[in-house]
């Protein structure tokens, strides 16, 4: 029989209701968590931007030095490096998200960030020996470890936020997460891509590369001494390891699917992580068409989307405020109409006629909208899930991220194999984000007001 909360309400049907009483909120653990993240996600971009600027380098000299190497595949993977490694992020979370959801849920999370750090320092000295042995898609498989460890911790780092500072704290800590984690992309961009550049005429290109990863994997010291700041927390579910967490994406999804509460949002963030990457790999696209050199492009894209990261961590900020004090679903319709209008702004600006305030502004616009779009999105499903399942939720909802992810890649590999430029990719995404835009006003409507 089931039972029924002391307001008539049944818990088995309405998410949310076995949160256990909260303690004060642990501000201090909070702060330790945020950093050691945004550090986590600095030294994954930086490692992902000197791969693709160590990728377009080798490239440029295969084919100086036999030009017949074009048509090879070897030279094509080289030359579009960023649309295998941007797959093999979306492909790692795809693939093992419902193990990432269990364990968040299974362990301590403050035990599973951790862990992941020492999976981190692993896979970053595997990459800095590759590089010294010259072996560049060995040292790819070191970035697919970082992005393993990036996914096992990602339920576990939204959801040790209510843990630690309870509902009243939530929205503000997961817009301060997120602004974090979006800095921690600009940086880490604008680091990979400028470092390389500057150091590949000094040290040599290999050598330059070496020097930036394993910067990296000194900087990790810190990360294990924010690690055991973090207060520990109580494991939230009992559920013993069984082989279908390997291949239960599609339940998981069905699930999910099956509660109206979750369902609207996890769609509104996977259509974010479609949208996402289609402007990443249009803007990679918008410094190769401008700049001839494959370092100077690297660099220059990696200032583009690092300015999409200063708007996001503004508008994170701004989100964070607004939600403060409940989480107000309105922002996201906001935000899609905003980055609809940022988009078509891109779209029909180019850098290198336009003037610099305003192609960049437009740029920066995206991502200041995609934080109202995003923001209120997850401390929604981090609200509503109840503790023993908020992991398995978070998995849930990115492995709809990295399907929409791979969608993103494949739409962009799609217009590149008939020579679309930039400004098609950017005005076709700009479309199809009014229209998603609208379809959210529209579902608001029918939400009852609280």
């Amino acid at each position: 029989m089931r039972t029924m909360s002391s307001n008539g309400a049944d818990p088995a049907t309405n998410p949310g209701m076995h949160e256990t009483a909260e303690t004060a909120p642990d501000w201090k653990s909070l702060w330790a968590m945020l950093l050691l993240q945004a550090q986590t996600v600095f030294n994954t971009k930086v490692a992902q931007f000197t791969l693709i600027g160590l990728a377009g380098v080798i490239a440029g000299k295969l084919v100086q030095d036999n030009p017949s190497v074009q048509g090879t595949q070897a030279y094509h993977s080289l030359k579009n490096a960023e649309q295998v490694l941007f797959a093999i992020s979306s492909a790692t979370f795809l693939l093992i998200a419902p193990l990432s959801g269990w364990v968040a849920d299974r362990f301590s999370k403050r035990s599973v960030l951790i862990g992941c750090l020492w999976t981190q320092s692993f896979a970053l000295a595997w990459i800095t020996a590759c590089l010294y042995f010259r072996q560049f898609w060995l040292g790819a498989i070191g970035f697919c470890l970082i992005e393993i460890q990036a996914t096992l911790a990602n339920p576990a780092k939204f959801g040790i936020c209510k843990e630690l500072v309870g509902s009243t704290g939530l929205s503000r800590a997961v817009g301060l997460l997120q602004m974090l984690i979006v800095v921690s992309i600009i940086t880490g961009t604008v680091v990979g891509g400028q470092a390389f550049a500057a150091l590949s005429p000094l040290k040599g290109d290999w050598q330059a590369a070496i020097y930036v990863v394993a910067g990296l994997l000194a900087a990790t010291v810190v990360q294990f001494l924010l690690g055991f700041l973090i207060q520990r927390t109580p494991v939230q579910s009992r559920e013993p390891f069984h082989p279908g967490l390997l291949w239960c994406h599609f339940e998981r999804i069905a699930e999910v699917w099956s509660h109206q509460i979750f369902r609207h949002p996890a769609l509104g963030a996977a259509y974010f992580s479609f949208a996402a990457q289609v402007t990443s790999l249009g803007l990679i696209l918008v410094g190769k068409e401008i700049y001839p050199l494959p370092g100077e492009a690297t660099a220059k894209s990696a200032i583009l989307v690092g300015l999409v990261g200063i708007g996001n961590a503004v508008g994170s900020l701004v989100v964070a405020l607004i939600c403060r004090k409940r989480i107000i679903l309105g922002t996201v319709a906001v935000g899609g109409l905003g980055m609809a209008a940022g988009l078509a702004a891109v779209a029909s600006l180019n850098l290198a006629t336009s003037p610099p305030p305003l192609y960049f502004g437009s740029v920066g616009t995206i991502g200041f909208f995609a934080a109202l779009f995003l923001v209120p999105l997850y401390s929604f499903i981090q609200e509503k899930a109840e503790p023993e399942r908020r992991g398995r939720i978070t998995s849930t909802v990115n492995i709809m991220n990295s399907m929409a992810g791979l969608a993103g890649i494949g739409f962009v590999a799609a217009l590149g194999f008939f020579k679309l430029d930039s400004h098609f990719i950017f005005t076709v995404l700009s479309g199809m984000t009014l229209l998603v835009g609208f379809i959210i006003i529209a579902i608001l409507r029918t939400v009852p007001r609280p």
